[in-house]
């Protein structure tokens, strides 16, 4: 080999120790990066040049990788499920406490209490005004509740429909970063030039957007990743898709309806809750077409107060009301209770405004009503059998109270997995300082010795050319 070529091969060498030398210390600086992997330079040798770089890549392993993404998908879901899960007890006034001493009351079922206690006063007082007067206030206050609730359940929906849109306008955001990233990774690897942070950063970007909804994802051999909903609409691929709302479906590429591929993640989670499939049956999962229940549930409560009695059930209130007798001056001849849903639920204004009273001879039929059991509540999402008015109210404080406490622990199992998951990933493919330090040390040395080949060389020359000359 002729000093040239040994020169150009230690030149060659010096220059792989050095590139060496930096991905080690980028990994060294990063090594409390949750998103870093471990980055290393690979090298080939070549009988006249001596060694060179053939690649720079990364540690990843693709099926946990994998496992870890369609989880962070899951978590995402149950998160946002678990958060508006605690505002429906929270507004229904639910407790999820285990206490023995907590002795919180749903707030309809207090409502629905006070009303019934407040009628079985007056039951043993008819002629007293203060007692006429409980009545109805407490009447009032439990129509107030039902409104409060039919109210609060219509803004959850409202916001729910926000954070779509918000959700949406993230999900855009990651799509068109990673689509921007790919271009990055795809120019830099056709002229060998390392790509491992940017594609680090896509890692970064592509598990925030299957927290948001759930994906597949390819990776083409230009280094690109493309991305799918599970149905195989693209996301990205060349070009990223921005995806709309209306307020009804999600629409993806060419506005197609992409809502049913969405199916996890944090979107997936707040499609499930606005859902409303009416007039279908509703879902048979708790957790969807939440608002739809809600609503219908107490419809279906204030139909009870304002209904006629169905068939093989106990008399209605309104029916035992208005079909008692005799009616005395001044008082109310029927319809205590007006409206047909939680909406238009209210008392009879002329109870309210104290033009009448309430009539006597209904007063005892009323108590019989409000405490006999033997009715039926159907409703979307519920079914009640055999039930008092009192046994309707805490049968939907029950049932979103028990779908509560099965959504919360299904959010903190999930976060748990996912955060084991993460722990295996960043062992298996992140930064290891002890390895690190030990490639570090055998590249300084090489360095040390190369640097010594090219000094030798050197000094090779100029003996030459003293000789020469």
């Amino acid at each position: 080999m002729s000093l040239f070529s040994a020169l150009n091969s230690a030149a060659n060498s010096l220059n792989v120790i050095q590139a060496g030398i930096q991905v080690v210390s980028d990994n060294m600086n990063n090594a409390n990066s949750a998103d870093r992997t471990k980055h290393t330079v690979s090298q080939t040798t070549d009988p006249l040049s001596g060694v060179s770089i053939s690649q720079y890549s990364r540690s990843v392993d693709v099926a946990l990788q994998a496992q870890l993404q369609g989880t962070t998908s899951e978590n995402g879901m149950q998160q946002i499920l678990s958060q508006y899960m605690s505002q429906v007890g929270t507004l229904l006034g639910n407790t999820t406490s285990t206490s023995a001493s907590d002795t919180a009351t749903p707030k309809l079922t207090q409502a629905m209490q006070d009303f019934t206690s407040a009628l079985q006063d007056l039951s043993a007082a008819p002629e007293s005004a203060v007692a006429q007067s409980q009545v109805v206030q407490k009447a009032q206050a439990l129509v107030q509740t039902v409104h409060s609730l039919s109210a609060g359940v219509s803004q959850m929906e409202t916001q729910a429909k926000s954070d779509i849109n918000e959700t949406i306008k993230k999900v855009n955001t990651d799509l068109t970063q990673i689509d921007q990233l790919n271009a990055t990774i795809a120019d830099l690897k056709s002229s060998n030039q390392p790509t491992a942070d940017f594609e680090d950063q896509r890692d970064t970007t592509l598990r925030d957007l299957s927290s948001m909804i759930n994906i597949r994802t390819t990776t083409r051999d230009d280094g690109s990743i493309a991305v799918f909903t599970p149905t195989g609409a693209t996301l990205v691929d060349g070009t990223a898709t921005q995806l709309n709302y209306d307020g009804k479906v999600v629409s993806g590429a060419g506005g197609a309806d992409i809502t049913a591929a969405i199916s996890s993640g944090k979107l997936g989670g707040l499609l499930d809750l606005v859902a409303d499939g009416s007039p279908a049956p509703a879902s048979s999962d708790p957790t969807t077409e939440v608002f739809r229940k809600l609503h219908s549930q107490l419809d279906a409560i204030a139909g009870a107060l304002t209904g006629a009695t169905q068939a093989g059930q106990p008399t209605s209130i309104t029916d035992a009301y208005n079909k008692a007798g005799p009616t005395n001056d001044g008082e109310l001849d029927g319809g205590l209770f007006t409206g047909s849903d939680s909406g238009t639920l209210a008392v009879n204004k002329s109870l309210l405004n104290g033009t009448k009273t309430i009539k006597q001879s209904a007063v005892n039929a009323m108590v019989t009503a409000m405490t006999a059991t033997g009715r039926t509540l159907t409703a979307d999402g519920l079914a009640l059998n055999n039930v008092s008015y009192g046994g309707m109210v805490d049968g939907v404080a029950s049932n979103w109270s028990t779908v509560q406490s099965n959504v919360s622990t299904q959010a903190t199992t999930t976060s748990s997995f996912m955060t084991s998951l993460q722990t295996r990933y960043s062992s298996s493919t992140g930064v290891n300082m002890d390895e690190e330090v030990a490639n570090l040390q055998v590249l300084q040395r090489n360095y040390s010795a190369t640097a010594r080949v090219i000094s030798v060389i050197g000094q090779m020359f100029d003996t030459l050319s003293q000789a020469v000359t």
